[in-house]
């Protein structure tokens, strides 16, 4: 069925609908993955857990203790 629609397209207008196509599937994929996919517990309902508060001082803790930022040396 698909193959028939393609053969009888121009060579250049397959490979651009073959193209809109297959980036159109992958962002449906995507789209429905990230919308009904498990909600992993930010800050707020949406966000990814790495931007809570918690995490965001473990982080400045774990920066502090390997000394991360090059410019001005974290002390402590």
């Amino acid at each position: 069925m698909l193959h028939g629609l393609i053969k009888n397209l121009p060579k250049n207008q397959a490979i651009v609908g073959t193209i809109t196509g297959v980036f159109g599937v992958s962002y449906a994929l995507f789209a429905f993955q990230r919308y009904t996919g498990k909600d992993n517990g930010g800050a707020a309902p949406g966000e990814p857990h790495t931007t809570s508060a918690e995490w965001q001082a473990a982080s400045v803790e774990y920066a502090k203790v390997q000394k991360a930022n090059p410019i001005t040396h974290f002390r402590g």
